[in-house]
């Protein structure tokens, strides 16, 4: 599943994943934070994926992402755990950070 590509410059690597630039990412990922308290939600998470063409993996890979990138465990992924998201979106939802 990658980001769906109708706001962001149309990179496409060799392999099929969209590329996007840190700025483009969190730009992205800053329309799901709907309680604008700088953090991501596992909840916020799951729609962004699911908004994406997550379906109903969506659940599943939120939590995964969540997981992955709360290295404190408070539930939510804060800008010191920012890089945690972005290698779990790298390997799981079908885009480059470049």
């Amino acid at each position: 599943m990658a980001l769906k590509n109708n706001t962001y410059r149309r990179n496409i690597s060799s392999d099929g994943k969209l590329e996007l630039s840190l700025q483009e990412f969190k730009k992205w990922l800053k329309r799901f934070d709907l309680d604008k308290d700088g953090k991501i939600s596992k909840e916020e998470l799951r729609e962004a994926i699911r908004a994406n063409g997550g379906g109903w993996l969506s659940r599943l890979k939120g939590s995964h992402g969540i997981k992955i990138a709360d290295s404190n465990g408070d539930g939510y992924i804060d800008e010191k755990e920012f890089r945690n998201l972005v290698d779990f979106a790298q390997r799981n939802l079908g885009v480059r950070i470049i």
